[in-house]
């Protein structure tokens, strides 16, 4: 039984706006190249290629959307991918049965664990315009909307732009 490595969230979050096609296609990059998914993830074990990154990242990113429905879009994830507890010296780690699960169930397992100390809806997809990009708030005010500065930034922007127009 392969071993489901532990990842951080931070790097759940980069491999899903860089590998899942609703992100990639809102961004306009479809056709650019995909980064290197180990140096995102910090992952030494092998890994699929890349239709395979991309299904990863795409059975995830509904996760992030999914609102109240989180715990049982996960649920449904992780009974797919059936991964196993084995305890161990170190302590818990999981294990999954085909090799072809690992990503997904390390990916699935980072979510898991964030959502033991944080509610579901401080995972969500960026409000910018052209933008679906995922986040996941851990700020103390936990009102988060945008994936990034730049993002939030653009909001403004254009909804200034607007008033001063005179059409909204």
């Amino acid at each position: 039984m392969p071993d489901v490595p532990v990842l951080e969230m931070r790097d759940v979050v980069a491999f899903v706006n860089e590998f899942a096609d609703a992100a990639r296609e809102a961004a306009g990059q479809q056709h650019t190249p995909h980064p290197d998914a180990a140096e995102l993830l910090t992952w030494t074990a092998p890994l699929p290629d890349i239709d395979g990154l991309v299904a990863a990242a795409n059975a995830i990113h509904p996760l992030f959307a999914a609102g109240t429905a989180t715990h049982e879009h996960l649920n449904d994830l992780l009974l797919s991918l059936r991964p196993v507890p084995v305890a161990t010296a170190d302590g818990l780690r999981w294990a999954v049965d085909d090799p072809g699960d690992v990503l997904v169930a390390a990916l699935a397992a980072a979510v898991l664990a964030w959502l033991l100390r944080h509610e579901p809806d401080r995972l969500g997809t960026c409000r910018g315009a052209n933008c679906v990009d995922v986040y996941a708030d851990s700020s103390p005010a936990g009102r988060r909307r945008f994936c990034s500065t730049t993002c939030l930034n653009r909001h403004k922007v254009a909804a200034h732009r607007r008033r001063a127009a005179g059409t909204g």
